[in-house]
């Protein structure tokens, strides 16, 4: 955090750097006596803590914040009963970078994740669950977008972490990489009325609501219907007040802490922007922060100081009595809370967006901003006065020089201290579904560049903010399943500048998911032409050439990558499967060996190798990787549903079906799962348990034609609606034009017509049949 006119933010940083080295924390300062006084009877251990992120939210499209045009009651009220922040500024206007800071109180140098695709959090970072968990809290979170997936790391130190997305439906909708906030809402109500113990807890509730695309329901939609934003921003205030509602309804709302903000805003078309991540304007970096203390006087409060994302996690930590982790960038806010502390004007904090470098070569963006001015670290640098122009039109660098040499001073300063102590964050263990659902999306992995080196001589993304523009019109026309209108707008960008990698590579990504692999490889050469090591574009063209079955030249593409980066778990996984393919069992297993050391994927590399080993005949250590990639990461639902075949195998029913249910619980749409574990409750006799699962392993996949056959043939068994089996038994049919089932289904059928009285019939699906069976 930078004070004053003086930098001390170098000495506060090198102070923090000292206490990493000699192992200390920081305890939680002078307020902490005084809030302890405010808390009267209530142990600050006794505190729960409830986090809310809204995802895209802007402050000034409040009520609370001054805006008039949307209802936002229940957000008013948090405001009105607690302490709202008027200046509070997101690190990068992105979802994971942002959740990143708020949950290890660090700037993204630091913590090393600057974009939303392609990183995960550093486990060398303590995170603030995992902090609370420690002390003794139960921690659970539930979030509503696929780019917070636990897989990414951000999930760390969470007892419950409800990220079950289904990758299936993901394909052609953007709107299905988010869920609804009301089902999100509904997990995190249940978790909190299912809990029989008085410990403290942590919740976390993630909403995506007013992100693109904006489809508000009804009746939010009706009220709001030529503003769709506004429409989400009410609904999602609506979700709000219906957890303050559970909490008060169960006693809970006057014994916690409640954290209200936004991971950042939404460009709504201000400086050319229509979406977010590329300026760092107030449009897209300035956020609500409401804290709602349950004792004291603190009602209405309103502070006018600079805040940042970073102060969340000492702030918690030291409202309920905990000790700062040494290293956070972030400061306890309790002094401003208290009165104790006004902040100063030259209170100032630090937001940044490399996506022009990393996207597109251009000059990254650092600002630096305090209550009244923001300083914008540019090719073509900027000055704005935010108190008297908040939309940030008049850039005011050489009327008021002496305030932007000390803004720039400071910033650099400040930059040349956070760079120094950068890290990189390790490779997202991407699995490659997981990696084609996001491309699919539109989420392209930039160039992985983050050296500020010649920024300078790069270009001035203002400059160049109508190609932008374009390219994520074109992603959010592809996550909404539009093509051909995305295809059109990237030819566009290309014949105005046909140097940028990111159209080539998602025109490959277009022509992946329509099955077009020469014409993806087509497009990911061209990116690779720019940048042969592009590594977006090699993983492209490797996975083209997979399909293609060239699988000798796929191996050329992830090797490269593996040179590259050595610990690219997601090329690492790709390469073992198809040398398991091939039967090289032998190099599956030495890649995923080596994959190992990698911190980011053990979870998925230990799965993978314990798939290879059963296909070596190795059932014993295979369930050993198998238990090993559990106690890596206890969320994957495929570790457990692989270790319960391996005991269904050594005739371990009860402890085959224990795992497939924790399986199921993971991944409440694991229809293999579903349909293993129907059939062990058959066997015991459960035929109600058995007949719910076969029902839903149908429901969770369409495309499921076993299920449909033995949900059928359980049917008929009972005795019950026949008819209902021989529609069944037909739907399995009419979707196993590949015979995948074998002759199953004309038997099927060929039963349910001799019972049902009908001989002809059977007689032509039992020869159906018969000729499957002598194909």
């Amino acid at each position: 955090m930078v004070r004053g006119p003086s930098n001390p933010f170098r000495r506060t940083l090198l102070l923090a750097s000292a206490l990493v080295v000699l192992g200390c924390e920081r305890g939680p300062g002078p307020p902490q006596e005084a809030w302890r006084r405010a808390a009267g009877g209530l142990a600050l251990g006794e505190l729960n803590v409830v986090l809310v992120t809204i995802d895209t939210l802007r402050a000034d499209r409040l009520g609370c914040y001054g805006y008039g045009e949307v209802a936002t009651p229940h957000l008013d009220r948090l405001a009105r009963e607690g302490v709202r922040f008027v200046h509070a500024v997101s690190t990068v206007p992105f979802t994971l970078p942002a959740h990143g800071s708020i949950m290890t109180g660090s700037y993204p140098p630091r913590h090393g994740i600057r974009e939303n695709v392609g990183y995960a959090l550093d486990a060398g970072l303590p995170t603030l669950a995992e902090r609370l968990r420690a002390a003794g809290r139960d921690t659970a979170g539930f979030v509503s977008a696929f780019v917070l997936d636990g897989r990414w790391g951000i999930g760390r130190g969470f007892d419950r972490y409800h990220d079950d997305f289904d990758l299936r439906g993901m394909g052609a909708n953007l709107a299905s990489a988010q869920r609804d906030g009301a089902e999100t809402l509904a997990a995190a109500r249940q978790w909190l009325e299912g809990r029989t113990t008085t410990t403290p807890f942590f919740l976390w509730l993630h909403l995506y609501d007013p992100h693109d695309p904006y489809t508000p329901p009804e009746p939010f939609r009706s009220r709001y219907p030529q503003r769709p934003y506004d429409g989400e921003v009410a609904y999602a205030d609506s979700l709000v007040g219906e957890l303050t509602r559970t909490l008060e309804e169960r006693g809970l709302l006057e014994r916690t802490l409640l954290v209200v903000t936004a991971d950042h805003g939404e460009g709504l078309g201000q400086h050319g922007e229509g979406f977010h991540g590329y300026y760092v304007y107030d449009a897209t970096v300035r956020v609500p922060l409401i804290v709602r203390v349950p004792f004291g006087d603190f009602g209405g409060r309103v502070i006018e100081a600079a805040v940042s994302h970073v102060d969340l996690m000492p702030t918690i930590l030291a409202a309920v009595g905990h000790e700062v982790p040494a290293g956070v960038q972030g400061e306890s806010l309790l002094g401003l809370i208290l009165g104790q502390d006004d902040g100063g004007t030259g209170r100032a904090v630090y937001s940044e967006s490399f996506y022009p470098l990393l996207h597109y070569g251009w000059a990254p963006l650092r600002a630096l901003r305090t209550a009244r001015y923001k300083y914008v670290d540019a090719p073509s640098p900027e000055l704005y006065d935010v108190a008297e122009d908040p939309e940030e039109r008049e850039n005011l660098l050489l009327d008021r020089r002496p305030v932007s040499r000390d803004l720039h001073d400071r910033l650099r300063a400040l930059t040349a201290e956070l760079d120094a102590g950068a890290r990189e964050a390790p490779a997202a263990a991407v699995d490659e579904e997981a990696l084609a659902q996001l491309q699919a999306l539109g989420y392209v992995a930039g160039r992985g560049e983050v050296t500020a080196a010649g920024d300078g001589e790069r270009a001035d993304p203002k400059d160049k903010i109508g190609l932008h523009r374009r390219i994520m019109q074109a992603q959010s026309v592809l996550g909404q399943g539009e093509d051909a209108a995305a295809e059109r707008l990237l030819e566009e960008v290309l014949a105005e500048d046909a140097a940028m990698i990111d159209p080539h590579q998602m025109l490959g990504q277009v022509a992946l998911r329509r099955d077009d692999y020469a014409g993806a490889v087509e497009r990911f050469s061209a990116a690779l032409a720019l940048d042969p090591d592009h590594k977006g574009s090699l993983f492209g063209l490797a996975q083209a050439y997979r399909r293609l079955g060239r699988r000798e030249d796929a191996l050329v593409g992830f090797r490269r990558l593996l040179e590259l980066d050595p610990n690219d778990a997601k090329s690492a996984l790709a390469a073992a499967e198809i040398h398991a393919e091939k039967g090289r069992f032998d190099e599956a297993l030495a890649l995923l060996d080596a994959a190992a050391g990698a911190a980011a994927a053990p979870a998925l590399v230990a799965n993978q190798r314990g798939e290879v080993l059963v296909l070596m005949g190795r059932a014993d250590d295979a369930a050993t990787a198998f238990r090993q990639a559990i106690a890596a990461n206890a969320e994957p639902a495929q570790p457990r549903f692989n270790l319960a075949v391996l005991l269904e195998e050594r005739g371990d029913a009860e402890g085959a079906s224990r795992l497939y249910e924790e399986a199921i619980e993971r991944a409440p749409r694991h229809f293999q799962a579903q349909f293993n574990l129907s059939r062990l409750a058959g066997r015991r006799g459960d035929l109600d348990r058995q007949q719910e699962l076969l029902e839903a392993s149908i429901a969770s996949n369409p495309d499921f034609v076993r299920g449909y056959y033995f949900l059928a043939k359980l049917l008929m068994d009972r005795g019950g609606d026949l008819a209902r089996a021989e529609a069944l038994a037909r739907e399995g049919l009419s979707r196993d034009l590949e015979h995948v089932a074998g002759p199953l289904g004309f038997f099927l059928l060929a039963d349910l017509m001799n019972r049902a009285g009908r001989p002809r019939e059977a007689q032509e699906a039992l020869a159906q049949a018969r000729a499957i069976q002598g194909e």
